[in-house]
């Protein structure tokens, strides 16, 4: 059969659309292996290949069978019980929907940097503060309480700013090697993503699909670029607190983020909340990368759904890791379907399940022909 003859009348194009089936077919597997003998497939260069060309019946049959093992494996079938992974599954449907739209917006914490490896901010204040002369058990420890911003000003009143500033630059300003992760990040959207992280990953990621430079958009400037971006579907990037580059736009200190949030309660009229409102109420944000625990993202998140009431604000979504305790799990949940957002559980400690599930999200958004 000739290359064009293969494309024209085969629909060459719709078995290209299934690498990762035919990868699997192709393989050593025993499973595909005793597949393709019951099929009577014997030993030929291209087994998926000669499957699709000789019974596309049985190709897409076992195409759903394999698709439907591999997304039940992503959503922690086995590895979580029947509620979580069922809830997983509804979640899961629910956000192919926005994301169909185009209309979610990646919220990407520190988690898609340490695919890349670069280290946890937990991590690198810790590092600091080891640096500092400090106890790292009792920092640690506060850290786990989340008492970040007090720890970085004691750091900064020790060792200076400049010093402070120079160890980010050398922690997060290298280049890094494997930006895979954060490549299936990009391609969720075509519009905006927010990150809190300071690194530039997902420049690197649009770097390597061949994009152009995303639209940097700052903390501090007003509404008017992020409104234009997320209205027209254009590619934007909100560095939520700041670039590695650009040391002026950093947000670390408690005073910092006191003036760029708010004293205590959000103060919704300065730039940065807003700003977190328009995405807030514009689209469904999908928190991939994120733990979402009690930071101040999630009070302005809080104070919006508190305003609006919760039946008028957008159904957002998250990737998070499931506590080892079901009694931690079950709060959690109840925590965020309280501000709207719907996780997808993934087993602790299991941290390559995020990429399974974008992987899954975008094999079930990527055009079939």
């Amino acid at each position: 059969m000739s290359a064009g003859k293969w494309c024209a009348d085969d629909d060459h194009a719709a078995y290209e659309h299934r690498k990762m089936f035919n990868a699997w077919l192709d393989s050593d597997d025993d499973e595909a292996t005793s597949l393709l003998k019951a099929l009577g497939i014997g030993k030929v260069v291209a087994p998926s290949k000669a499957l699709f060309a000789g019974d596309r019946v049985a190709y897409g049959e076992e195409l759903e069978r394999y698709q439907t093992r591999r997304l039940e494996f992503a959503l922690g079938y086995g590895r979580l019980d029947d509620h979580w992974f069922g809830k997983n599954r509804a979640h899961f449907n629910a956000l192919l929907e926005p994301l169909k739209a185009q209309t979610v917006v990646p919220f990407v914490g520190a988690g898609i940097s340490c695919a890349a490896s670069l280290p946890t901010w937990t991590a690198h204040i810790l590092h600091q503060a080891k640096s500092a002369g400090f106890d790292p058990t009792d920092v640690l420890d506060r850290l786990r309480k989340g008492e970040y911003e007090p720890i970085i000003d004691e750091i900064i009143s020790s060792r200076g700013q400049g010093l402070f500033m120079q160890e980010m630059r050398d922690a997060f300003d290298g280049v890094v090697v494997d930006v895979s992760l954060a490549t299936m990040v990009v391609r969720l959207t075509r519009s905006i993503i927010v990150t809190t992280n300071y690194d530039r990953v997902l420049e690197q990621a649009l770097s390597t699909l061949g994009e152009p430079p995303a639209e940097l958009v700052t903390a501090t400037e007003d509404n008017a670029r992020i409104i234009r971006a997320q209205s027209n579907g254009q590619r934007a990037l909100l560095k939520v607190h700041g670039d590695i580059r650009s040391p002026a736009t950093y947000i670390l200190s408690g005073c910092q983020y006191d003036d760029s949030y708010g004293v205590g309660v959000p103060d919704m009229k300065l730039a940065l909340p807003r700003k977190l409102r328009h995405v807030f109420e514009h689209g469904s944000i999908l928190f991939l990368g994120c733990s979402l625990v009690e930071d101040r993202t999630l009070k302005v998140f809080e104070s919006l759904v508190f305003e609006a009431g919760l039946a008028n604000v957008p159904r957002h979504f998250a990737v998070l890791e499931a506590p080892t305790d079901e009694t931690d799990l079950v709060t959690r949940n109840a925590r965020l379907a309280g501000l709207s957002i719907d996780a997808i559980w993934y087993p602790n400690g299991a941290h390559e399940y995020v990429q399974l599930i974008i992987s899954e999200l975008l094999d079930e958004v990527m055009p079939k022909s």
